[in-house]
């Protein structure tokens, strides 16, 4: 395979992390397969001064050869004027085999001349990749890596750069000893399945199970050892867990349908429950697939 030019467009000073990620993927697999030219472009003046005082030198737009094979572009406008690069990838998308956004805001998908998707995490449409940004680029770009140079590539990759601090057995907190060896918790499993996104307050568990909230809530924590409260934020963190592992669900829609409010949340319950974020965790499955997948 010869080596393909990866030009990656740093639209703003605002997060290393959205250029960075996807960087640090190709740099890898050139590494292991030698296979990509990676060149750093600004739509704009260079070079890029970052928010945290770093600055990154970058090709200049004017410069960048028409042998481009996939472009990336990072990060959102910060008021200057593209319309140069605007009018220029309007002529030459056409000759490009790829082109990703990572962490862009409609407004730029849009003034690109691309559909936005609203609702992705990572997602493709012919030859467009979109992300949400940050930690899921290192995702676009491994799925690149993936179609360019096969799945033991991206898992080698991905072993490099996808760290976690914990072993295997944190992953796998389980809940269900405990509802089992419960008499009420085993009598509200089912019933508080379909209500995790509604409010679950111990007078509304109180009432389902025929008792005073005061004694309900005495009952329940000598039997289970926590608190009506804990248990069912234990609950909810167990049932995203589980639908992080069998849907392709948003992770927003994840927090809402399982009852944990919102994203910050979310992330704050996963951590203290299971030690890890969730989008972590999902990048952990994934890199499980890629391995299973060998």
């Amino acid at each position: 395979m010869g080596r393909k030019k990866i030009a990656i467009v740093v639209m703003s000073g605002d997060l290393l992390l959205d250029f960075a990620g996807p960087a640090d993927v190709f740099h890898h697999a050139n590494k292991l397969r030698d296979a990509y030219d990676v060149v750093l472009v600004s739509p704009g003046a260079a070079p890029v001064s970052f928010s945290s005082g770093i600055q990154i030198n970058c090709s200049r737009l004017i410069d960048l050869d028409n042998d481009v094979d996939t472009l990336l572009i990072t990060g959102n406008e910060t008021g200057a004027d593209y319309t140069d690069f605007y009018s220029w990838l309007a002529t030459a998308y056409h000759s490009i085999r790829r082109i990703g956004f990572v962490g862009v805001s409609n407004s730029t998908l849009e003034k690109s001349g691309m559909l936005p998707d609203n609702d992705f995490f990572r997602s493709r449409d012919g030859q467009l990749f979109t992300s949400g940004g940050v930690s899921s680029g290192i995702d676009l770009a491994l799925a690149m890596v993936e179609e360019d140079c096969g799945r033991a590539v991206a898992a080698e990759i991905a072993r490099k750069l996808i760290f976690f601090h914990l072993n295997r057995q944190a992953y796998q907190v389980q809940f269900g000893s405990m509802i089992d060896t419960s008499p009420l918790a085993v009598h509200l499993k089912e019933w508080l399945a379909e209500r995790l996104h509604e409010p679950l307050d111990v007078s509304r568990l109180a009432e389902k199970m025929n008792m005073s909230p005061r004694n309900f809530t005495r009952v329940f924590t000598r039997q289970t050892g926590i608190s009506p409260a804990k248990y069912i934020e234990k609950v909810r963190v167990e049932a995203a867990r589980l639908c992080i592992e069998e849907s392709d669900m948003p992770l927003e829609k994840i927090a809402l349908r399982c009852g944990l409010g919102g994203l910050v949340s979310m992330r704050r319950l996963f951590l203290r429950h299971l030690m890890v974020t969730p989008s972590d965790y999902k990048r952990f499955l994934k890199l499980q697939k890629y391995e299973n997948c060998n």
